[in-house]
């Protein structure tokens, strides 16, 4: 497969994450402009920030005057995941120079991971045209849905902007569930959903899915080499 068809491929790939994309940013916009943030704070928030659940738990901890470090620390906390995805598709970016792993790491999101990770289960190597081309369009959607967004200001009721707000976790669950299902992604999933709702319960906030994405993997490990292991002495 050459580099044209690798783009072809990924753009493919991609259209899915870039039309869910694009409402769900523009829904960030009218809501940061509904709290008074100005457009360009807004336009950064998507440029540099690119981070749906930190975004729009950037907005509501401003509403509600919470201070800067806590802001920060949340924001921080709730994106830790990301290293886990990092760990993971990491070893396949070995040969790549160092300025394509760094546009690699901030153009990872859960939607990019999810769908790149299947491709590296079939057994397709990661390639910075496929890669890159994935990511940055998923981007791009994202930073025009939010430009749109704040053109839109408070022409959006407040009701349609609080459902919006459910399609990136809903889109993200039906990722999920479209690759393999068996018993050690189910006992991951399901291990990973209890503790971090379980910890969301008890006030523990964006620590929770650490402790969920840790928990799920450590638990699929588990089990996976379990199955392994009786695999082995039958």
């Amino acid at each position: 497969m050459n580099r044209q068809d690798r783009i072809s491929m990924a753009l493919k790939d991609a259209l899915p994450i870039v039309i869910a994309y694009f409402p769900i940013s523009v829904t960030f916009g009218v809501l940061a402009a509904a709290s008074g943030f100005s457009s360009l704070y807004t336009i950064l928030g998507s440029v540099w920030i690119y981070s749906g659940g930190a975004q729009f738990m950037l907005v509501g901890m401003i509403g509600y005057a919470a201070v800067p470090t806590a802001v920060i620390t949340t924001i921080l906390l709730v994106n830790l995941r990301h290293i886990l995805y990092g760990a993971t598709i990491g070893p396949h970016m070995k040969t790549w120079s160092e300025p394509l792993k760094w546009a690699a790491a901030f153009g990872l999101t859960d939607e990019v991971y999810a769908v790149v990770s299947s491709r590296l289960k079939s057994g397709e190597r990661l390639m910075p045209a496929y890669y890159l081309t994935f990511a940055f369009a998923a981007y791009a959607s994202w930073i025009a849905g939010t430009s749109v967004g704040i053109g839109l200001g408070g022409l959006v009721p407040p009701e349609l902007s609080d459902i919006l707000e459910f399609a990136l976790p809903a889109m993200f669950i039906a990722l999920l569930f479209g690759g393999e299902i068996n018993l050690p992604t189910l006992a991951s999933a399901t291990t990973g959903a209890v503790l971090a709702i379980t910890a969301g319960l008890i006030g523990l906030g964006g620590a929770g899915i650490v402790l969920g994405g840790l928990g799920g993997a450590t638990v699929g490990l588990v089990v996976k080499n379990y199955q392994n292991r009786k695999q082995r002495s039958i």
